[in-house]
């Protein structure tokens, strides 16, 4: 009764949710590692992302029995820079604002859903595309991108290790959309050609999504055109095209407004002091931190 009533309270608040036994982690571990041992993954992903993740239970939680992930629907951010009389629009995807606040809600909720003091809930940290895939709360796009039902492309995972006893095992086999056997949007829109008509798995390596997270002192390759440009981090060529996104593709809020001057600090890149701490705190608002600065933002406003 516990994982039933857990699952309705958390559909409920909008984050539709599965549940594994903590066994699971070793499928998990399995399924990313495979790539990499099979050459499948870059070496330079692979150290970035991947590697650091953990596939036991947490020393906070080491009598841990259950994973419960869950999907929390979010739209993208607009935000303004000011520069030389232009104001130039661009967008941070969904995914990165408010990272704190949606784990803390989304653990919230959890414990609403169990009687006071029945259970524990901690954060778990490992690839949660990969559970969420596997447990059919997500579905694959041809561009290796998570789908959550109506939500489409705009939500962010999280999941939590719990010592409740569920009793529950969704993991199954991987789905793909059924409109990417036939559909090419993405394909023919994706600047770089990270997605392949050769192969499923994504040429993450090539992707601006993971070209646009690298600090400011990291040059972009010489292949990436200032055209290709289209998100302060991150990129949405793909996402907006997507006809799984028809919904939800319009669905933007409004950001943060930054002045010229704000904008002549960004593009200068000398962040110390306290004006560091007041424009890092700004960026935070919209998922966004200095270390992408000056670098991205010379990007767009080249582009």
């Amino acid at each position: 009764m516990t994982a039933k009533k857990m699952l309705k309270v958390l559909a409920d608040a909008g984050y539709p949710a599965r549940i594994v036994p903590v066994s699971r982690l070793k499928d998990i571990k399995r399924n990313v590692e495979g790539l990499h041992k099979q050459g499948l993954l870059d070496p330079l992903l692979h150290e970035t992302y991947l590697k650091g993740y953990s596939y036991q239970p947490p020393k906070e939680m080491p009598d841990a029995k259950y994973i419960v992930i869950l999907s929390v629907p979010l739209p993208q951010i607009e935000v303004r820079f000011n520069w030389k009389g232009r104001e130039i629009k661009t967008i941070v995807p969904p995914t990165y604002a408010n990272t704190l606040s949606i784990i803390a809600k989304a653990k919230e909720t959890l414990e609403r859903s169990v009687e006071h003091g029945e259970g524990r809930f901690v954060l778990a940290l490992f690839p949660y595309k990969t559970l969420a895939v596997r447990t059919g709360l997500a579905s694959y796009g041809r561009n290796n991108i998570s789908y959550v039902g109506k939500q489409g492309s705009f939500h962010r995972l999280t999941a939590f290790f719990t010592d409740l006893e569920l009793g529950v095992d969704d993991w199954g086999e991987r789905s793909v959309l059924p409109r990417c056997t036939k559909c090419t949007a993405c394909l023919k829109i994706c600047p770089t050609k990270a997605i392949d008509e050769d192969r499923f798995l994504l040429h993450a390596e090539r992707c601006l999504t993971f070209l646009n997270e690298f600090p400011s002192d990291r040059p972009f390759p010489s292949s990436i055109k200032p055209s290709m440009h289209n998100a302060i981090v991150g990129c949405m060529r793909c996402q907006r095209v997507c006809p799984y996104n028809k919904e939800v593709r319009d669905w933007i809020v409004k950001g943060e407004d930054f002045s010229e001057e704000e904008t002549g600090y960004l593009l200068k890149g000398e962040f110390v002091g306290d004006k560091a701490k007041e424009m890092g705190a700004k960026l935070g608002k919209s998922g966004l931190d200095l270390s992408v600065f000056p670098r991205n933002l010379r990007a767009l406003l080249d582009a």
